[in-house]
Protein backbone atom coordinates (compact mmCIF):
# COMPACT_ATOMS: atom_id res chain seq x y z
CA UNK A 1 0.00 0.00 0.00
CA UNK A 2 1.21 3.69 -0.85
CA UNK A 3 2.53 5.77 1.46
CA UNK A 4 -1.05 7.90 2.75
CA UNK A 5 -3.12 5.46 1.37
CA UNK A 6 -6.40 4.00 3.47
CA UNK A 7 -7.60 0.64 4.24
CA UNK A 8 -10.88 -0.88 5.23
CA UNK A 9 -10.65 -1.94 8.68
CA UNK A 10 -12.94 -4.86 9.57
CA UNK A 11 -14.88 -2.61 11.03
CA UNK A 12 -16.09 -1.10 7.84
CA UNK A 13 -14.06 2.16 8.84
CA UNK A 14 -10.78 3.21 7.05
CA UNK A 15 -7.80 3.07 8.91
CA UNK A 16 -6.26 6.36 8.11
CA UNK A 17 -2.20 7.09 8.01
CA UNK A 18 -1.29 10.13 10.09
CA UNK A 19 2.44 11.02 9.66
CA UNK A 20 4.07 12.64 13.37
CA UNK A 21 7.63 12.83 11.87
CA UNK A 22 10.35 10.94 10.49
CA UNK A 23 12.81 8.47 12.64
CA UNK A 24 15.74 10.80 13.77
CA UNK A 25 13.19 12.84 15.44
CA UNK A 26 12.03 10.27 17.91
CA UNK A 27 14.76 10.20 20.98
CA UNK A 28 15.04 6.36 22.29
CA UNK A 29 12.13 5.57 25.13
CA UNK A 30 10.61 8.81 25.28
CA UNK A 31 7.50 9.47 23.80
CA UNK A 32 6.44 12.33 21.75
CA UNK A 33 2.53 13.20 22.20
CA UNK A 34 0.66 14.29 19.53
CA UNK A 35 -3.01 15.65 19.15
CA UNK A 36 -5.07 12.84 16.35
CA UNK A 37 -8.28 13.50 15.44
CA UNK A 38 -9.42 14.87 18.74
CA UNK A 39 -7.23 12.02 20.66
CA UNK A 40 -4.29 12.07 22.44
CA UNK A 41 -1.93 9.92 21.04
CA UNK A 42 1.75 9.17 22.38
CA UNK A 43 4.23 7.38 19.85
CA UNK A 44 7.65 6.22 21.19
CA UNK A 45 11.04 4.41 19.99
CA UNK A 46 12.44 1.47 21.06
CA UNK A 47 14.81 -1.25 20.47
CA UNK A 48 11.77 -3.36 19.73
CA UNK A 49 10.62 -1.25 17.44
CA UNK A 50 7.48 2.33 17.50
CA UNK A 51 4.62 2.07 19.67
CA UNK A 52 1.54 4.33 19.63
CA UNK A 53 -0.94 4.53 22.24
CA UNK A 54 -3.87 6.51 23.51
CA UNK A 55 -2.13 9.12 26.47
CA UNK A 56 -4.56 8.23 29.13
CA UNK A 57 -3.96 5.34 31.68
CA UNK A 58 -7.28 3.20 32.07
CA UNK A 59 -6.76 3.06 35.38
CA UNK A 60 -7.15 6.79 36.92
CA UNK A 61 -6.82 8.58 33.57
CA UNK A 62 -2.97 9.56 33.85
CA UNK A 63 -1.30 10.60 30.86
CA UNK A 64 0.28 7.42 30.78
CA UNK A 65 2.94 9.10 27.88
CA UNK A 66 5.05 10.45 31.18
CA UNK A 67 5.39 7.53 32.41
CA UNK A 68 8.61 5.04 31.91
CA UNK A 69 9.49 2.89 29.19
CA UNK A 70 11.34 -0.09 29.32
CA UNK A 71 11.98 -3.66 27.80
CA UNK A 72 10.89 -5.91 30.25
CA UNK A 73 9.35 -5.86 33.48
CA UNK A 74 9.55 -8.34 36.85
CA UNK A 75 7.79 -11.47 36.77
CA UNK A 76 6.32 -13.74 38.85
CA UNK A 77 8.92 -15.76 41.13
CA UNK A 78 9.48 -18.01 44.39
CA UNK A 79 9.71 -16.11 47.41
CA UNK A 80 13.08 -14.13 47.74
CA UNK A 81 14.01 -14.73 43.84
CA UNK A 82 13.55 -11.90 41.79
CA UNK A 83 12.64 -12.33 37.85
CA UNK A 84 13.08 -10.39 34.77
CA UNK A 85 11.74 -11.04 32.11
CA UNK A 86 12.55 -8.68 28.50
CA UNK A 87 10.22 -10.83 26.33
CA UNK A 88 7.69 -7.43 26.14
CA UNK A 89 7.87 -3.63 25.82
CA UNK A 90 6.31 -1.79 28.60
CA UNK A 91 4.95 1.26 29.41
CA UNK A 92 4.39 2.52 33.37
CA UNK A 93 1.74 4.96 34.44
CA UNK A 94 3.69 7.94 36.43
CA UNK A 95 0.77 7.55 38.97
CA UNK A 96 0.67 4.31 40.51
CA UNK A 97 2.88 2.53 38.06
CA UNK A 98 0.31 -0.03 36.58
CA UNK A 99 2.42 -1.66 33.47
CA UNK A 100 1.09 -2.17 30.12
CA UNK A 101 2.01 -3.91 27.08
CA UNK A 102 2.56 -1.57 24.53
CA UNK A 103 2.37 -4.58 21.87
CA UNK A 104 -1.43 -5.09 22.67
CA UNK A 105 -2.24 -2.73 25.64
CA UNK A 106 -2.67 -5.61 27.92
CA UNK A 107 -2.35 -5.07 31.79
CA UNK A 108 0.90 -6.80 33.34
CA UNK A 109 0.72 -9.57 36.03
CA UNK A 110 -3.63 -9.26 35.51
CA UNK A 111 -3.23 -5.65 37.34
CA UNK A 112 -6.73 -4.93 35.36
CA UNK A 113 -8.56 -6.62 32.39
CA UNK A 114 -8.78 -2.96 30.85
CA UNK A 115 -6.10 -2.34 28.40
CA UNK A 116 -4.35 0.43 27.00
CA UNK A 117 -5.52 1.74 23.66
CA UNK A 118 -2.91 0.85 21.25
CA UNK A 119 -2.49 1.88 17.50
CA UNK A 120 -0.34 0.47 14.58
CA UNK A 121 2.45 2.06 13.81
CA UNK A 122 4.31 1.87 10.08
CA UNK A 123 7.72 3.10 8.82
CA UNK A 124 8.40 4.38 5.05
CA UNK A 125 10.44 3.88 2.47
CA UNK A 126 11.58 7.62 3.36
CA UNK A 127 11.83 7.10 7.18
CA UNK A 128 8.59 9.24 7.67
CA UNK A 129 7.03 7.96 10.89
CA UNK A 130 2.87 6.94 10.30
CA UNK A 131 0.05 6.24 13.58
CA UNK A 132 -3.19 4.13 11.84
CA UNK A 133 -6.25 4.67 13.12
CA UNK A 134 -9.40 4.13 12.05
CA UNK A 135 -11.19 7.49 11.25
CA UNK A 136 -14.11 8.10 13.60
CA UNK A 137 -17.59 7.44 13.09
CA UNK A 138 -19.88 9.46 10.80
CA UNK A 139 -16.90 11.57 9.78
CA UNK A 140 -15.71 12.41 5.90
CA UNK A 141 -18.50 10.95 3.34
Amino acid sequence: MSAGATSTAARGRPLVRHYVGTVEEFEPDRFRTFEIEGRPVGVVRTAAGFFACRNRCPHQGADICAGAVSVGTMVPSQPMQYVYSADRCIVACPWHRWEFDLRDGEGIQGITKKRLVTYAVEVDEDGRVAVLMRGRKGAGS
